[in-house]
């Protein structure tokens, strides 16, 4: 016959899988008043204590806990167990620890939890801990106990361990191989997250979901569908083709793998069977292909058919406006990222900031910084590297010790980014400090892009003899960038024996790069060598090399206007052109005086200055005058590096006008103001 404390158990067991807390409270009361709960009852206490825990009542748990006069094993494996499930991970641990004080000996389940929780907590100390102490008790080779120290070592990127507790275990199921297959996809070793799966079907392991997707992610990783096709034969195989899980990771895998085609037919978007996963993949996809037409249209797709975007749908969204420049859209999804909230994301901030800076808001991309909690590490990257593009040295340079002095480690990613910002600004010296400080100081190795941000800083300052020592000094040849760097800084400074020295290094990386010629042949020109600017030329159609044609482009009311070098085929180009005159009269009179040195072509002096009036970013300008309201900003972008003569052309026509005019170049931003610009006339 079935005792009464068994048929208890048995009700608050019931009460526990179907959530109805309600129930268990009246009870727990009943047995109270009914003086059921004697010390001979900690097996009835041990069951109310997991169904609080359970239905996250932990406040009732931790007075039943507290008033027990008997506590065993199970009792202190639930508290340990309820507050791992109710993610006060803190708590968990401590219990584990007051557990061990008592004298008990932890079971294998309070060892998984504990070990889980020292995970979630991102304990790693905690955790090894654990790892030695199951070690001394002879559970690290029990089956939970030794999965959830593989899955451990595997989430603190320590697969060495990892592997050794997984090869260690006489008896290895499905989790363990899974936590060592998601170890490997989550630590980028996408090729033995790959090998440990095809491991795993040779030992005939019963395949399931979790481990099909932790495949599949894998597979992403290594961005080819190759296997990730044989994958999904496997998944039809097993039946799993209309699991929703499988489904996400089968997107994402053809998604990141560039194979758009298949990830629109896994994901259904004929059928209407969407869900927010799948298209924050297929939109992530698409930004990645720099599709941006097409993320747009199934963003708006998923919100038609009632898909809510996440912080990932966002981010992605964002992160394609940034790419474009695309204010307008991004200002819209800024609202919706308010209105959902996610606006507390620390990544979706972080987005935020990259996109208003790339698109010349900077006073925008400082507020939204400034208004985070607690800036991650990526937000205070994102803030610096925002600071570079816009030139502003000691800004980065005072953000960059703040970020010190919270805590947050300077990475490679830091450096590059201040030692960008230093050389825009012209703060050299204290670029050379940074740069010299990385390894001692602060345990950053430099790498190749370290190296090009000095020779580029020196370069721009003037300082040419010092970057030809500093290059023969380093331990590998400059790459592309900083050998172009060093070119463009000789065609400024008039260095003709160091920029056929850099055009030559150059021509051998990037052979089809025309940039080369043509700064090769603005340093001849600067010297009147016009017989070697011919050769140049000739060279180029030797070569079959064609030059990168200058274009600006303005954004108006949704449209993207795209305007060439005397690019006549605009349809208000009457208007334009009459602005152009008009504002080649205002700034004459304002002082400008025409520098024809910027071209390199032997003509009159009247056409090369005609010439110049009719550059792209001015043409997008004076577009804009005609086009914007005074309200809005007048943003303008150019593929090349704008020329000195237009910079001095704009400075001149923000001041006429009265607007602020921002050109985004391809080295950095340009804020024109008053007849002023924010580079200080040093870029």
């Amino acid at each position: 016959m079935v005792s009464e404390p068994t048929i208890l158990a048995q009700l608050i067991q019931s009460y526990a899988r179907t959530a109805k807390l309600h129930r268990g409270k009246q009870l727990h009361a009943r047995l109270i008043v009914a003086g059921a709960l004697l010390p001979s009852s900690t097996f009835v206490a041990n069951h109310l204590l997991n169904m609080y825990a359970k239905c996250g009542d932990l406040d009732h748990a931790l007075s039943l806990f507290d008033v027990m006069p008997h506590r065993n094993l199970v009792t202190w494996t639930a508290m340990i167990s309820g507050f791992s499930q109710n993610r006060v991970f803190d708590r968990a641990l401590q219990t584990f620890t007051s557990m061990c004080s008592s004298g008990l000996k932890p079971t294998e389940f309070a060892f998984s939890s504990a070990i889980q929780a020292s995970v979630s907590y991102g304990s790693a100390e905690f955790g090894k801990q654990l790892h030695s102490l199951s070690l001394k008790s002879g559970f690290s080779l029990e089956l939970f106990v030794g999965s959830s120290l593989a899955d451990m070592y595997s989430k603190f990127g320590s697969l060495a361990n990892a592997c050794r507790v997984f090869d260690e275990m006489p008896h290895k199921d499905e989790v363990s191989w899974n936590a060592m297959i998601d170890g490997y996809a989550k630590n980028g070793d996408f090729e033995e997250a790959l090998a440990a799966f095809q491991s795993m079907i040779r030992e005939n392991i019963v395949i399931d979901q979790h481990v099909l997707c932790s495949a599949l992610s894998a597979c992403g990783g290594v961005k080819t569908s190759s296997f990730g096709k044989s994958l999904h034969s496997l998944v039809v195989r097993l039946g799993f083709q209309m699991n929703t899980f499988i489904c996400n990771a089968l997107t994402d895998m053809y998604s990141k793998s560039g194979d758009m085609d298949s990830a629109s037919r896994v994901t259904g978007m004929d059928s209407g069977s969407w869900n927010v996963v799948s298209c924050s993949s297929l939109i992530d996809g698409y930004v990645e292909l720099e599709q941006i037409e097409k993320a747009l249209t199934v963003y708006v797709e998923s919100r038609r058919q009632g898909v809510e975007p996440n912080e990932f749908t966002f981010s992605s969204m964002l992160k394609a406006c940034a790419g474009q420049a695309a204010l307008e859209q991004g200002t819209q999804l800024h609202s919706q990222v308010i209105k959902t909230s996610f606006i507390k994301d620390p990544f979706v901030a972080s987005v935020l900031i990259d996109m208003y800076g790339k698109c010349g808001l900077l006073t925008s991309s400082i507020q939204i910084f400034q208004e985070m909690w607690k800036p991650t590490e990526i937000a205070w990257n994102v803030i610096l590297g925002v600071f570079a593009q816009h030139g502003r040295g000691k800004e980065a340079i005072e953000t960059f010790n703040q970020m010190v002095s919270q805590g947050i480690s300077p990475n490679h990613i830091t450096f590059v980014s201040l030692l960008m910002a230093c050389s825009h600004a012209g703060l050299v010296e204290e670029g050379l400090k940074y740069f010299n400080s990385m390894h001692d100081k602060y345990g950053v190795e430099p790498e190749e892009e370290h190296y090009s941000c000095v020779i580029d800083m020196l370069g721009r300052a003037g300082r040419l003899k010092e970057a030809e020592e500093f290059i023969m000094k380093m331990p590998f040849q400059p790459n592309a960038y900083g050998w172009c760097s060093l070119l463009g800084a000789c065609r400024t400074h008039g260095d003709k024996v160091l920029g056929e020295l850099a055009a030559e290094k150059l021509m051998k990386l990037e052979p089809e790069n025309s940039g080369i010629h043509v700064l090769l042949a603005n340093i001849y020109g600067k010297f009147g060598q016009w017989e070697d600017v011919k050769a140049v030329r000739k060279l180029m159609r030797d070569n079959r090399v064609k030059k990168l044609p200058g274009f600006s482009w303005v954004d108006v009311n949704n449209k993207t206007h795209v305007f060439g070098a005397e690019d006549w085929s605009h349809p208000q180009m009457k208007e334009i052109n009459e602005k152009l005159e008009e504002l080649s009269v205002l700034i004459r009179e304002a002082g400008y005086v025409p520098f024809t040195g910027s071209l390199s072509c032997n003509v009159e002096e009247s056409l090369k200055e005609r010439l110049l009036n009719y550059h792209s970013e001015r043409i997008a300008v004076a577009f804009a005058l005609i086009s914007m309201p005074t309200a809005k900003p007048i943003i303008v972008k150019k593929n090349l590096r704008v020329c000195v003569d237009c910079h001095t052309a704009i400075k001149l026509i923000s001041k006429v006008v009265e607007r602020e005019i921002i050109v985004r170049d391809s080295a950095r931003f340009h804020h024109f103001a008053d007849g002023l610009c924010s580079c200080g006339d040093y870029w």
